[in-house]
Parts: structure tokens; C-alpha cells; sequence
């Protein structure tokens, strides 16, 4: 086994992800540059309504964010305000061989309350997408 299996294996288990052939599609994964918080909306806040949002989608070689689709969610109503903020988001792109590169991730936003949890979550949570083959956490709320 080489030197970048062996890293990549030390990776996948410190980042808890499945080794497969995506986490090895680039050597370097994107980074983000610049992320929208999707809007947390009023009647949401005030009802106490909680959710998630699991997204789909690609980072160019541009970094830009394209075929943003939801791919399960738990309230209906955070699906439009998460997927308008994920396709503002901006990258530095997934980097193979020191090319750019596109790179399919999954996202998942937390819309939560701190409040009504006693160990009080974190406001915004800064989140990095990772391979199509793991989710990351966003979280939303105030």
C-alpha cells in the first residue's frame, strides 16, 4: 500500500468516512470560501418549528455551486430558503494532480433553537461540504 492510500485510509477514519473511490477523486477537497446562512423564517421561529435539509450538489473547477437538489428534509418549508443560500456559496475548488476540479458533495442545514436545548447549540455552525459519501453539519438559528 503507497504512501497516499495509506493517507487517505488515516483520513477517512479520522473524518469517520467510508473509503471509496470519491474521497480519492481529488487530493485536495474543496474549501469554502464564502456561505450564505439560509433565511430561518419568522413564522418557523416563532411556531418552534426544527429541521433538517440534506442537499445535493457539485462544486465546479470554478468553485461555484451547480445542480443544488434536496435530497430529504424534514419540514417542506426550509427546502427553498436552504437551497437559495447553497447556491451562493463559493469554493476553492477540489484539486487533483494541481488541476481544479469538479467535485460532487452533500450538505446537511440544521435549522435549530438553541433554546429549547439545554446544552444551548451553537448559532451558526461553520460547515465544510465533504464527499458525496459524507454529511456535514450547518446549523441555523438563534
Amino acid at each position: 500500500m503507497n504512501i497516499r492510500h495509506t493517507f487517505a485510509y488515516a483520513l477517512a477514519a479520522a473524518l469517520s468516512l467510508p473509503t471509496s473511490a470519491t474521497l480519492f477523486a481529488a487530493d485536495e477537497l474543496p474549501t469554502p470560501v464564502s456561505q450564505v446562512s439560509p433565511k430561518y423564517a419568522f413564522d418557523l421561529r416563532r411556531d418552534e418549528v426544527e429541521g433538517k435539509v440534506v442537499v445535493s450538489y457539485i462544486i465546479t473547477a470554478q468553485g461555484d455551486v451547480a445542480n443544488a437538489v434536496v435530497t430529504s428534509s424534514t419540514e417542506k418549508a426550509f427546502e427553498r430558503t436552504t437551497l437559495a443560500a447553497i447556491k451562493q456559496w463559493k469554493f476553492m475548488p477540489a484539486m487533483r494532480d494541481g488541476v481544479a476540479v469538479a467535485t460532487k458533495v452533500r450538505t446537511t442545514v440544521n435549522f435549530v433553537l438553541p433554546y429549547l436545548h439545554e446544552e444551548g447549540a451553537t448559532t451558526i455552525a461553520h460547515a465544510s461540504p465533504k464527499p458525496v459519501t459524507a454529511l456535514t453539519t450547518y446549523a441555523v438559528g438563534q
